[in-house]
């Protein structure tokens, strides 16, 4: 009954930990993305979360895991039921191997993910949120205003429905100015009776034309990047190996060091931090 207990304790506050802290991570970027976040409708920012909690609930589990136990055993000692385990011959080895299984089955589940869950995947969410934001303004773009959306500045002097007349638009190198135009969405316009201002080489070029494409690349980028899949599989190897050690210094740290809570408290935020700082160092340095 002890072993289920203690599972079902470190198990829940290793997962909770680790929510808890994905979720800190994400009111810090809500300072970023918020407008774009609440400037799309719901259906659309759900799969945004559901793919940073499944990522960063992965990724914090090895600081998920010092918690729990940390904060399991300090439970153990104030209570003094390590003095009773010990009383029944239960010894401190075997009290060692009861933590360990827990750390032992998340071990083996975070070395799995390891090869399936990558912050990469995140940040394609994360452009594809963007892409969405982009694409709903400019399918509403207003009237007399200029738009900047970031790279791309349009103007339009009048609008009926989904045909804008009177148009000036500057993307990258390119400069445009038509009659008539109209957004077919994805980041693609479709300029009627103007003309094209382009800079190459450091000469300008101007032409005339009835009818003028343009795609904004922009609209192209949300791809899964392979180059940083590698490095990442690199960091979630790191990551998983670091939970027996980052264990091994919440166990013993707590049952021979800390006497007081607050000193529990501090080797929990010592831990998490050296552990922040392994994988910072590691990221920048791939």
């Amino acid at each position: 009954m002890f072993r289920s207990l203690l599972l079902w304790k470190i198990t829940k506050g290793a997962y909770l930990t680790a929510l808890v802290l994905a979720f800190v991570l994400l009111m810090v970027q809500i300072f970023r993305i918020g407008f774009i976040i609440f400037g799309l409708p719901l259906k659309s920012s759900v799969p945004f979360f559901l793919t940073w909690f499944t990522y960063y609930g992965f990724f914090f589990l090895p600081d998920g895991i010092l918690v729990s136990t940390a904060l399991t055993l300090s439970e153990l000692k104030e209570k003094k039921l390590l003095s009773v385990l010990y009383s029944f011959h239960i010894s401190p080895r075997k009290v060692f191997l009861l933590f360990l299984t827990p750390v032992l089955v998340f071990f083996t589940l975070c070395s799995v993910l390891s090869f399936f869950l990558f912050e990469e995947q995140v940040s394609f969410a994360r452009r594809g949120l963007l892409i969405q934001y982009k694409d709903r303004i400019l399918e509403n773009i207003p009237q007399r205003t200029f738009l900047d959306t970031g790279g791309l500045v349009i103007y339009v002097y009048d609008k009926e429905k989904d045909e804008l007349r009177n148009v000036f638009l500057k993307y990258r190198n390119v400069q445009v100015i038509a009659e008539k135009a109209r957004y077919e969405g994805n980041g693609r316009f479709l300029f009627e009776k103007g003309s094209l201002l382009t800079k190459e080489r450091e000469k300008y070029f101007l032409m005339e034309f009835k009818r003028y494409w343009l795609d904004t690349e922009e609209f192209f980028s949300a791809e899964i990047r392979e180059r940083k899949i590698k490095k990442e599989r690199v960091l979630n190897l790191v990551n998983t190996f670091s939970i027996i050690p980052f264990f091994l210094f919440s166990f013993f740290g707590v049952l021979k060091l800390c006497r007081t809570h607050t000193q529990v408290y501090y080797l929990i935020a010592l831990g998490i931090i050296l552990h922040q700082l392994l994988l910072f160092g590691l990221k920048v340095s791939l």
